[in-house]
């Protein structure tokens, strides 16, 4: 690409001679007929050309208001431009199914009777779709991801590889021996969610497990069912939530928390990582610990503990 038509993807401004660009690095590694971001002005690079908040001397310039965004811009456009348009003929698609034309289905993709798929959506290779799932406009679903029967999903949604959604979720009775019972409800997943590879969302047993619109789960996340999570949440890697429990919003779970059944998490909480929480969480607060507490107070606790020692 020449740097004229990145600088009208990112809406920035060009300072400097319109060269070809060649490779996309980090600051350290660009060389010649390259391009790189530099989120600090002081930085050094080879790269030829660069994207930045302020003028760089010596340099073919872009300027941006915002680095991360002009880097949204720019990664979503080459992202695109990489998927071949159409529907394999590989893909096996069950008469019944509602498929928008604008879509793109790689091949050995299952598809369903009673399933509904919306405009400009991605379907990668292998990926399963049950009956009667409803996914909206602009949504991608990446290689080998299940989702199964009457998933609900909302426009712009991103589900990355190997997830599965909509699995009966953990709940038995026990007789002579434990046995499962069924799990009747569905999963809803609204507008602009992310969620990562690896990541399994159980379905109610009746009712339905909600993921509120734009939040973003990481990679290897299991949310269980019949759970309720808010919106703009923010759920991170190896983190667990158990059956029932209802998650505000803007809430940040960080890495490998444990949230017990049945619990009441606030608005705007944040959960430091390695946490195992027992009790519902007052909105607005700071949590860490084993059982979690207030994050200040653990920090007051360690500060004797280290004192002392």
């Amino acid at each position: 690409m020449r740097l004229k038509d990145i600088a009208r993807i990112v809406h920035g401004r060009l300072i400097g001679e319109d060269i070809e660009i060649k490779n996309i690095m980090p600051p350290e590694e660009a060389k010649k007929d390259s391009l790189t971001f530099l989120f600090k002005p002081d930085l050094k690079t080879e790269a030829d050309a660069v994207i930045s908040e302020v003028k760089i001397p010596q340099k073919n310039c872009i300027i941006v208001p915002d680095c991360r965004k002009a880097m949204y811009h720019l990664f979503k456009k080459i992202a695109d431009s990489k998927r071949k348009l159409g529907i394999s003929k590989t893909a096996i698609i069950e008469e019944g199914s509602l498929i928008s034309k604008s879509c793109t289905i790689d091949g050995h993709t299952v598809i369903k009777k009673g399933a509904r798929i919306g405009k400009g959506c991605y379907l990668g290779s292998n990926v399963y779709i049950d009956e009667d799932v409803v996914i909206g406009d602009y949504s991608t679903i990446e290689h080998n991801v299940v989702i199964y029967r009457n998933t609900r999903i909302g426009n712009y949604v991103s589900i990355g590889a190997n997830s599965v959604i909509g699995k009966e979720g953990f709940g038995y009775v026990k007789f002579s021996r434990y046995k499962r019972i069924s799990h009747i409800g569905n999963v809803v997943i609204e507008d602009y969610v992310e969620i990562g590879s690896n990541v399994c969302i159980d379905r109610a047993t009746i009712g339905s497990t909600v993921i509120g619109s734009g939040t973003k789960i990481d990679n290897l996340v299991h949310i269980a069912h019949n759970v309720r999570i808010g919106k703009n949440c923010l759920i991170m890697g190896q983190s667990g939530i158990a059956g029932s429990t209802v998650v505000g919003d803007n809430v940040v779970i960080c890495g490998q928390c444990g949230i017990s059944d049945h619990l009441k998490i606030g608005d705007n909480v944040v959960i430091h990582a390695k946490s195992g929480v027992f009790s519902s969480l007052a909105p607005d607060k700071r949590y860490s610990g084993i059982p979690a507490r207030e994050h200040y107070m653990v920090l007051k606790a360690l500060a004797r503990l280290y004192k002392e020692v």
